[in-house]
């Protein structure tokens, strides 16, 4: 741990940063596909030390997932939000670091407000002033104090993710707390807030065994009597004599308490759901868990086919390198091409299916995943999609990269073996033959 250094300087990471070198050093991740960094980056991030994130904010960074340790600077091929969101949301579920550390920084202001006595607290509460019984006050000196004044920016999104249960009233604000259902008294009853001469007092400090003990600046007029009824009726839902301290409870979980998980869970920003998504075919599919992350990068519209390459500043041909007919889009290459139909038939014909090749890729696995039921055999035939665009793009790099080229004869043969080959593996049946499988649909 390193003492004294600012809180907001890289090289307090170092250590960090050298652990996960350690952990890299035997893996090549610049010949790793996407999803054998994606895997490799899950792995190191569950194994960072959380003391650090519970201490310091975390500078940023997402090269390796599109670059591995490569020297060659590569394309990011979708935005950063799309990758820390949940896999059903359309993301990739790559931990999002800033709400974690976040999170564990919280934790401080959690452990603050709780009744836990510990030396730490009283050396807190003694530099910086309690702006109520549950923080500290705003910290605005500059000088030697930017770690806890991180830590303290964050209170009001921990406040506001929390109520209180009242017990002896000693720490809630009688006006200005929520310790009602309804609401702050301050907002329900301004008012009769106006009007009352303990604005700053405790539950505790106006209560007794005899009832409230509330003093005002004036006698009410008959036109306030009305409201001033209202108030002590809202006021009879409390039951006093509990000699229980106040207390916070986290409002997402069942007894109240906070976790970094949970508030993980709650903070994560980029969990918005896209209505539609085909999260299930995509990453539910018994393939190839790179093909996988290639299926959701289809359904992105960001693998880098020509018109892709050239909106990126790359200036080349834009023709299909399989029908060089038409512009290279993912939409042609994958779904249109006349080439990739062929292979698209193999399958349709089969099942004598009425299909219409939709407009996108996400449309195109939804509408595949509705025609299950009609196969005997449904997770075999949700694999054909990604069986389908996994041998177009195979196919296309060999005449991109190698100027080589299969028949369509030869391209149907691989996709069929291909996918013989997939549902051998993951079912672990005795299919004799790969017209065996097509047979079985």
């Amino acid at each position: 741990m390193p003492l004294g250094a600012n809180s907001r300087s890289l090289g307090i990471w170092n250590g960090v940063i050298e652990k996960c070198e350690r952990r890299l050093v035997n893996w090549k991740s610049q010949y790793l596909s996407l999803g054998g960094r994606l895997t490799l980056i899950n792995s190191v991030l569950d194994s960072m030390p959380s003391y650090m994130m519970s201490l310091f904010p975390i500078p940023d960074g997402r090269n390796f997932l599109w670059e591995g340790n490569s020297e060659t600077k590569k394309f990011h091929l979708v935005k950063w939000a799309a990758l820390i969101g949940n896999k059903q949301v359309g993301g990739l579920e790559v931990r999002n670091l800033k709400t974690q550390n976040q999170c564990l920084l919280m934790k401080w202001l959690w452990r603050l407000a709780s009744n836990e006595q510990a030396l730490w607290k009283e050396v807190i509460q003694a530099k910086y002033e309690m702006e109520d019984h549950w923080s500290t006050s705003m910290v605005t000196n500059t000088y030697g104090t930017s770690l806890w004044r991180t830590i303290r920016n964050l209170w009001p999104k921990l406040r506001g993710n929390c109520k209180i249960k009242i017990g002896n009233g000693v720490k809630v604000s009688f006006w200005e707390d929520s310790w009602l259902e309804q609401g702050p008294l301050k907002t329900l009853f301004p008012d009769v807030f106006i009007l009352n001469q303990q604005q700053r007092a405790t539950v505790a400090e106006v209560w007794s065994n005899q009832g409230w003990n509330l003093s005002f600046r004036r006698p009410f007029n008959d036109w306030e009597i009305q409201r001033v009824v209202e108030f002590y009726r809202t006021l009879e839902q409390f039951r006093g004599g509990n000699t229980v301290q106040d207390c916070l409870e986290w409002k997402d979980h069942k007894q109240g308490r906070f976790s970094v998980k949970g508030a993980y869970k709650k903070f994560n920003p980029f969990n918005t759901q896209i209505n539609g998504w085909p999260w299930k075919m995509i990453w539910k599919a018994k393939i190839p868990y790179k093909v996988s992350c290639f299926t959701w990068l289809l359904a992105k519209q960001a693998v880098l086919t020509q018109e892709n390459l050239m909106k990126r500043g790359i200036q080349l041909s834009p023709r299909c390198f399989l029908c060089g007919e038409k512009t290279e889009t993912v939409t042609h290459l994958f779904l249109h091409c006349r080439i990739t139909n062929q292979l698209w038939d193999l399958f349709i014909n089969k099942k004598e299916l009425k299909w219409v090749m939709p407009r996108r890729v996400t449309q195109t696995l939804k509408i595949w995943s509705s025609y299950a039921n009609i196969s005997g055999h449904r997770k075999r035939w949700k694999i054909i999609p990604a069986c389908i665009w996994w041998s177009t793009w195979k196919e296309r790099n060999l005449r991109c990269h190698q100027n080589k080229s299969n028949t369509i004869q030869k391209m149907k043969m691989n996709c069929l073996v291909l996918f013989h080959f997939w549902c051998k593996q993951e079912y672990m049946e005795d299919l004799e033959s790969v017209m065996n499988v097509l047979g079985s649909l």
